[in-house]
């Protein structure tokens, strides 16, 4: 069976686990029920009795703390989903779709995970209780920092905090790690807020270039709505400020081993120290988690050496769930030897960790161990079940998931949500020292290299389920590929938006292993994806990565291509700050260098590339307002493809030209490029994208046909834009045709038919979460107060 249905029914049986205990249960129930039923009555009444028994033994385990039970639960349904998957292989979509729907659904699992064992911190969360009442009878933002030592529980005390009021909190959550990266980097504040900015769904067209214009869209957007956000890991001053909101309907968590100085000049906020657990929390810790039934007084030796933290008594609570005679002894014994407990690690202000650490690796299974090690190498802390597949190719996937599930109930691995799994920092650095010191180095050298291939094959695959645009492709792994539609586009987009953590870390782990051709494909794969989230942090790194790997392996075309798409990214962000008009003109220059002007002869590789470079050239000239420049450059773009048979590309660069002739006041010059890419685009086929680009087309000539002068016409244009957009599922753009065909008839005395246009215009704009809602709003009062459009 392939890895990608396997990691696909780990994510069905993942997705019933979680609703189990949520109040989407009953949704989620017909759903699974309408898929494992086959659209058969008396099937899908089968199915959710089953389900209905899975439900209960989930919440019984629940309620007795059994998590050895959830997880046989678990993996009952992922073989059951895997058996439905071998003999309908047509059932993938569906599922994907219906765990899709979960995922997005679901509260945010970073901050309402289901914790089953807390113990204590009593004062900790009166001080919390008692604080966020106060800001809330005062109308002001609750801000709450929690330090502590290194596995104290400061993230967990979090999470029970909102678990605790789930009921009161919001549910939406903007989550951030600050901690560093693995290469010791700090966290990159302008990637967080660009993932903020497309989670709070703001419109891609508004989202701001520059770092303090970004802060300050995402601190607007938060007056307007609850959220609760969430900072982990906050060390220095400069980390938090561009990300701190100034709502009083926000609650804002931070933690962190200390306050930073000055942190007080920048809000109110309540400091509440998280600290150890004292021996008889510690020890009711221990039981719980263990499920022990050995008299508690034999435990004390072992509490004792654990100095009161969480996450080491939990490390130390997974060993003793074996039933292997004399396994207290033996985790006592090693424990009380100091020397032994530092022996592999020494944790600043944590000197305790260490022998929990070994305790529980020396105590797991072969088959645990190995995956553990891999874990280390593993170039992030957070991962998915098809990442355990892609590290553990010689094991069959119900090994593999014994494995994982074996570091589960050690409490080396945590799970986070639906199919998303984590270990700890001080764990995955203990990983990575082990995987260091018991592997060889051939053997690390191929582990990393199946990480890398891994998520390789993950963004190729995404990348040929989202565009159907030409790529250099030497090993024609995008051959046969086909673009999704609908659906399982959006599913691909979401799934990419999980593991973009892992597949960053991906391209600088490929380029550090010298797999310098597997780094600038990465770059390659994530190009679509990186494009329509806007995610430009993220698609620079990654770039700058893949182009130093393009010319170290000697690609031409690969660095052409990465210069290419490095110059797109800043002629997309276009932040001035940044240098970004520079630094645009200077790669696609340098793309245009690479694939030789003047050579004869050219490939169509290079043709190809040329005409993009010249695209972007031009772009930009528009961007700067130089429209005969531009013109120019379009000239050249399309010269390029002389011979090349690229109708997408033909009919873009016309409809890019156009604006420039409207500019240049060559009315005709524009209608008649229009026309040629409308005819284009409706030339490619039927879809969603097609009627997307046509209504754009239209759009356009009804800003030229108003420019000239001609409102009967650009009426006319509107009317065609409007029919086309409303196929398109594009709520923005059709909000922008109503808007401007409001204006046009405003021109032609039609106050009636302005007042509609501008009406539906600001409910599209307000569903999109758009500030241009504003724009319309405005219009409206004017026109009931006999005013004049602006």
């Amino acid at each position: 069976m392939e890895a990608e249905l396997m990691a696909l029914a780990a994510m069905g049986a993942s997705s019933l686990t979680t609703l189990a205990v949520q109040d989407l249960w009953g949704w989620g129930k017909k759903k699974f029920a309408t898929l494992l039923g086959r659209g058969g009555s008396d099937g899908q009444a089968a199915a959710e009795e089953a389900l209905e028994r899975l439900r209960q033994e989930l919440l019984d385990a629940r309620r007795t703390g059994d998590e050895d039970a959830v997880a046989t639960a678990e993996g009952a349904w992922t073989q059951r989903f895997q058996s439905l998957l071998a003999q309908h292989p047509e059932a993938a979509d569906r599922m994907r779709a219906v765990v899709g729907e979960v995922v997005e659904r679901s509260p945010a699992p970073v901050a309402f995970a289901n914790i089953l064992h807390y113990v204590n911190n009593t004062a900790v969360l009166q001080a919390m209780n008692a604080y966020w009442a106060r800001c809330t009878t005062a109308h002001h933002m609750t801000a709450l920092f929690l330090c502590g030592l290194p596995g104290v529980g400061k993230r967990t005390t979090a999470r029970h905090w909102l678990q605790s009021h789930r009921d009161a909190l919001p549910e939406e959550v903007l989550q951030a790690d600050l901690a560093p990266d693995e290469r010791g980097r700090p966290a990159d504040l302008a990637a967080i807020l660009e993932r903020w900015l497309e989670q709070l769904g703001v419109p891609r067209e508004e989202r701001p270039a520059g770092l303090e214009q970004k802060a300050s869209e995402v601190r607007g957007q938060l007056r307007r709505r609850r959220m609760v956000v969430l900072l982990e890991n906050v060390t220095r001053l400069a980390q938090v400020r561009p990300l701190l909101p100034d709502s009083p309907h926000t609650v804002l968590l931070m933690t962190g081993q200390q306050v930073p100085t000055g942190l007080e000049s920048l809000l109110d906020f309540e400091p509440v120290e998280v600290a150890p657990l004292h021996d008889e929390h510690a020890l009711e810790l221990l039981v719980k988690v263990s499920r022990s039934t050995e008299n508690p007084e034999r435990l004390r030796p072992v509490v004792r050496q654990l100095g009161g933290l969480p996450l080491a008594v939990r490390l130390i609570a997974g060993q003793l769930k074996s039933p292997v005679p004399g396994i207290l002894e033996d985790i006592t014994a090693l424990l009380a030897d100091r020397a032994s407990r530092q022996e592999l690690l020494t944790v600043d202000d944590a000197q305790d960790l260490p022998g929990a650490l070994d305790v529980s690796y020396a105590n797991l299974a072969e088959g645990a161990a190995v995956l553990y090690r891999r874990l280390g190498i593993l170039p992030h802390v957070d991962f998915q079940m098809d990442t355990v597949y892609a590290l553990l190719p010689d094991r069959d996937a119900s090994t593999a998931r014994r494995g994982l599930q074996t570091l589960i109930s050690a409490r080396l691995v945590e799970r986070e949500g639906v199919d998303t799994y984590r270990l700890h920092p001080l764990v995955h650095d203990h990983a990575a020292t082990v995987a260091e010191r018991d592997g060889t180095g051939p053997e690390r050298d191929g582990v990393r290299g199946r990480i890398v291939r891994h998520y390789l094959h993950t963004a190729e695959s995404g990348e040929a389920a989202l565009s159907s645009r030409w790529r250099h492709d030497p090993m024609n792994v995008y051959t046969g590929d086909a673009r999704s539609t609908g659906e399982r586009a959006t599913y691909t987009e979401r799934e990419l938006a999980r593991r973009r953590t892992g597949l960053l870390a991906a391209v600088h782990l490929a380029h550090d292993s010298g797999l310098h051709m597997e780094a600038w494909r990465l770059c390659q794969g994530l190009w679509t994806f990186y494009l329509r989230t806007a995610s430009h942090a993220e698609w620079i790194e990654s770039h700058e990565v893949g182009l130093a790997s393009a010319l170290a392996c000697g690609d031409r075309m690969a660095a052409a291509r990465m210069h290419y798409q490095l110059g797109f990214a800043h002629l997309d962000r276009w932040s001035v700050e940044e240098s970004d008009p520079s630094r645009a003109r200077e790669h696609l220059g340098a793309a245009l260098d690479i694939v030789g002007a003047g050579t004869p002869d050219r490939s169509e590789a290079e043709q190809r590339t040329r005409s993009s470079a010249w695209e972007g050239l031009a772009l930009l000239e528009q961007k700067l307002k130089r429209p005969q420049h531009a013109l120019a450059r379009f000239d050249q773009a399309v010269a390029a493809l002389d011979g090349v048979n690229h109708p997408r590309g033909l009919a873009l660069l016309a409809y890019h030209r156009a604006a420039t002739y409207t500019a240049l006041g060559r009315h005709d010059d524009a209608e008649r490029a229009l026309r040629e890419a409308r005819e284009g685009f409706e030339a490619l086929g039927a879809g969603k994208d097609i009627a997307l680009n046509v209504g754009k087309c239209w759009v356009r000539t009804a800003q030229d046909r108003r420019a000239c002068g001609r409102p009967g016409e650009a009426v006319r244009a509107l009317d065609e834009a409007v029919a086309e957009l409303a196929e398109a599922d594009s709520a923005y753009v059709l909000a922008a045709a109503h808007l401007l065909r409001g204006d046009v008839y405003r021109d032609l005395g039609d106050d009636g038919r302005a007042t509609a246009d501008w009406e539906c215009s600001r409910e599209l704009f307000t569903a999109a979460r758009s500030n241009r809602a504003e724009e319309a709003r405005e219009r409206l009062t004017g026109s009931r107060n006999g005013g004049e459009l602006q």
